[in-house]
């Protein structure tokens, strides 16, 4: 048999090395050879990448690299292909630490002949395929053992230690992998099953494949129920026990549940079946059978329509159609049995769903009616009275069952839910249908209340659109029978939407009158307290007009005055356009800055004004879109309240006006510092009439017609003030 042929790459840049171990593989006859010559890394990182290769022989100290990374970068080239050193003799420190990551062997030149050589390459050989194998078993338990959904665990066989553990356990159990590997096997058993464990580990005597169902107890205290299947396997030369412990508990809680609901359904003593989507009976208890005649084994697997006549066969579509919408249906049908007797049944029908939430079928459940469903000659007597009654009074009179079903109705009730919804009431059906979605919790209450013996009534509003509502007037009396058991209720309704649109009427009538009645109140306090700051204005510059001799000076004066009574005669222009306008607002451009310039004109001349430094420090262009008799009025209070109140023991007291400007707002700022505002005060400084200090120039309207305003410019008014030190009023304003 011909020997193996091998591809031989030699890395080495010394020609006479490389000569000497030319000869020895020619010399060597266990396998056939191909040999390849490179003097650099980089050509043998090349070749590597083109050509097949069995085995490198790798000198350490080459012209484009140097020792331990020689190898290092070799190897991460192909790490598949074994690595043989040629070690001198300063190289041999490389040597070992390059067998320690994954050469094969090294070889000292001058140390060797061709027989070690060939030696050398085959085991080289050998030994990477034995490490690519071990590779690859690891890579399989990795797949196998450490990413199983399943949850996975190995003890050890004498102790019943953890030794190993997979994620999946590690999230199930909700242990980390160090708490597990602390633990012992009984540690994930609850108390009451420790024995039972022991008896089956004793019994097994380390045997495999055996199935057993345990519990297991999570870190949180939960506990699943599991099926373990437990494997002998060696682990580092140990034998040990692998144990999938599958988590069964949705598995068994669906098991028992089916069995349960089996259970329940075979000693149900109600008429009960079951049919598949496409409606072919799949269960059929024994009170179906009773109620139909049909055997259990005669009827399962036929299609359901069995039970309706001829005539009725058209309602089955309808009927499944109306069950697959998902919603509980209940009905009332005509049903035929085994021996063709009529039977009137009152069925609940709704569909089945899987552990999964699909619906894999029908379940019925029929009462039958047969009896119920027909009047003896007293009831049709006294049917017929009652209809007599009902149809010789106004209102529209219902008579409901305890289920809230139409039993009877008179001819009104019928002519106005005609007129009104133009459909017609039919008996036997729930009121509810009758009812708009807005009105049914309500009128079960009621219904529910008179049930219970009361007499009730109300009045409810139906909405037959957005724009059309029907008000009734709602009486609801208790019906019982000779020994007072309440069987239904009697319910009568009088339509009384004319009349609540009278009272409507009158009420909006009503409130637009109070609306203007306040608004005509608040003009008026605006006049009684805002044209006093101007009116100051214009009573200190006649005090000093009196006392000036100067002509110029005095002239003036005039003008000053003149100005001010402009300005007064503007304002009341603006208080006369907001009453013709009832209280609205008139929006224009305002200048803010020019408007704050225009009160301190005013307010300079007032009572000691004087004496205090007004300041504004608004920008020259600040527009704001608002109402200018209200703004001024907000401002004018505030400034002349602060120049009123001005601490007279200050030398330098001031009155400044400031604004921050947010995107959709502004923030204006009048900050003063005088004698301040108690914090007792601050709760009820902006209400009606409320004054700080009693004053003969002080009404207590100021800050109550600024708080109004404020709020009428959909607006908002904060207040900072400390006594002794000043205050600061902050109001936040739309920018338009």
């Amino acid at each position: 048999m011909e020997p193996k042929r091998l591809h031989i790459l030699v890395v080495e840049d010394n020609l006479g090395d490389f000569l000497l171990i030319q000869e020895m593989l020619n010399a060597i006859r266990d396998f056939g050879k191909e040999v390849s010559h490179v003097t650099t890394l980089s050509e043998a990182i090349e070749h590597l990448r083109n050509d097949q290769v069995d085995v490198v022989l790798l000198d350490l100290s080459l012209p484009d690299s140097y020792g331990i990374d020689s190898f290092s970068r070799l190897n991460i080239t192909s790490s598949s292909i074994p690595i043989l050193i040629l070690s001198g003799l300063s190289d041999t420190k490389f040597a070992h630490e390059a067998v320690k990551i994954g050469a094969q062997d090294y070889l000292v030149k001058g140390d060797f002949e061709e027989n070690l050589l060939s030696k050398s390459i085959l085991y080289s050989i050998e030994r990477k395929a034995s490490m690519e194998l071990l590779r690859q078993s690891q890579s399989s338990y990795k797949l196998l053992f450490e990413n199983n959904p399943i949850p996975m665990y190995i003890r050890d066989m004498d102790n019943y230690s953890i030794i190993k553990v997979n994620q999946a356990a590690i999230e199930h159990f909700g242990y980390s992998e160090d708490e597990m590997l602390k633990m012992t096997v009984f540690d994930l058993h609850p108390p009451e099953e420790l024995n039972a464990l022991k008896e089956t580990i004793a019994s097994s005597k380390g045997k495999s494949g055996r199935i057993v169902v345990f519990k297991h107890v999570c870190k949180n205290g939960k506990v699943l129920t599991v099926e373990c299947r437990a494997q002998q396997i060696v682990i580092d030369g140990k034998s040990s026990m692998l144990v999938l412990a599958d988590d069964i508990t949705e598995k068994r809680r669906v098991q028992e549940e089916a069995l349960f609901q089996a259970g329940v359904l075979k000693n149900v003593r109600d008429t009960i079946f079951v049919t598949d989507l496409n409606g072919f009976i799949t269960y059929w208890n024994e009170g179906a059978e009773l109620t139909f005649g049909y055997p259990r084994e005669e009827i399962v697997g036929r299609n359901f329509d069995i039970l309706y006549s001829e005539k009725d066969k058209s309602k089955v579509k309808s009927e499944q159609k109306s069950v697959l919408t998902g919603e509980l249906q209940q009905w009332d049908t005509r049903l035929i049995s085994s021996d063709d007797r009529i039977v009137w049944t009152d069925v609940k029908a709704s569909l089945l769903y899987d552990d999964k939430e699909n619906a894999v079928g029908v379940i019925r459940v029929c009462k039958d009616i047969t009896e119920s469903k027909f009047f003896n000659e007293k009831q049709k007597e006294t049917v017929a009275m009652l209809n007599s009654i009902f149809n010789n009074v106004n209102q529209s009179i219902l008579l409901i069952d305890s289920d809230m079903r139409l039993k009877a109705f008179n001819s009104n009730s019928l002519r106005h839910h005609i007129q009104l919804l133009g459909e017609v009431l039919t008996e036997g059906h729930p009121v509810s249908e009758y009812l708009l979605a807005d009105n049914v919790e309500e009128f079960s209450e009621k219904f529910n209340e008179s049930l219970s013996g009361k007499v009730v009534q109300w009045e409810m509003a139906y909405r037959f659109s957005p724009t059309s509502v029907h008000w009734f007037s709602v009486n609801m009396s208790p019906v019982a029978d000779e020994s007072f058991e309440v069987l239904g209720v009697c319910a009568s309704f009088l339509n009384i939407t004319e009349r609540k649109r009278a009272d409507e009427q009158f009420k909006g009538q009503f409130d637009e009158i109070e609306k203007n009645n306040k608004e005509l109140d608040r003009l008026v306090k605006i006049l009684s307290h805002d044209l006093k700051a101007p009116m100051n204005s214009v009573s200190g510059l006649i005090t000093l007009a009196k006392d000036e001799k100067n002509p110029e000076e005095f002239g003036q004066y005039l003008t000053m005055m003149e100005k001010s009574l402009k300005k007064l005669e503007t304002f009341t222009s603006d208080i006369i356009s907001s009453l013709k306008n009832r209280g609205g607002l008139l929006r224009a451009e305002i200048n803010l800055n020019n408007l704050v310039n225009e009160l301190f004109d005013e307010l300079r001349f007032t009572p000691g004004a004087e004496k205090i430094n007004l300041i504004n420090t608004l920008p020259n262009d600040l527009i704001i879109n608002s109402d200018v008799a209200l703004l001024r009025s907000i401002l004018s209070n505030l400034l002349s309240n602060a120049i009123k109140y001005a601490d007279s023991s200050k030398t330098d007291s001031f009155v400044e006006v400031n604004c921050a400007q947010y995107p959709l707002m502004i923030e204006i700022e009048v900050k003063d510092n005088g004698i301040g505002i108690a914090t007792e005060h601050h709760s009820r400084i902006f209400d009606n009439y409320y004054t700080v200090q009693k004053r003969d120039d002080s009404n207590g309207l100021g800050l109550s017609n600024v708080k109004d305003a404020v709020l009428k410019l959909n607006g908002s008014i904060e207040l900072e003030s400390k006594f002794g030190e000043g205050t600061v009023f902050r109001i936040q304003l739309p920018l338009g």
